[in-house]
């Protein structure tokens, strides 16, 4: 009896941990063709990300300004981690919808298309 007691914590406890992160949900559509820069990236940064990240003293230290700084930002991970950290969202006012954040993962896995 002890041994189905402890068993039964131990898998509560492993089912509760966290990755820090938000999964996407599966009804989730990515766009049909390449994600890009210019069509899906970018207009997100415009509305969601630059009123912090731009000017001459941006939050963190972190321009967003362009594509390169966007992709610098995406490639070292810094910018995927916290468009995903439900503990500590970007923006601040909260998690984007899944399906604002996977067009980011899915640039990124599709080698940063420009256009």
């Amino acid at each position: 009896m002890k041994k189905i007691i402890r068993t039964s914590i131990l898998m509560i406890l492993i089912s509760s941990c966290s990755e820090g992160y938000i999964p996407i949900e599966e009804t989730t559509q990515i766009p049909s063709g390449p994600i890009t820069y210019e069509t899906h990236i970018s207009p997100i940064i415009s509305s969601r990300c630059i009123s912090c990240h731009s000017g001459n003293n941006p939050q963190a230290g972190l321009l967003l300004e362009n594509y390169n700084q966007v992709r610098n930002s995406s490639e070292n991970g810094s910018l995927i981690q916290r468009i995903n950290d439900p503990a500590d969202p970007m923006p601040v006012t909260g998690l984007m919808p899944a399906s604002t954040r996977i067009l980011f993962d899915e640039w990124g896995i599709n080698g940063y298309l420009e256009n």
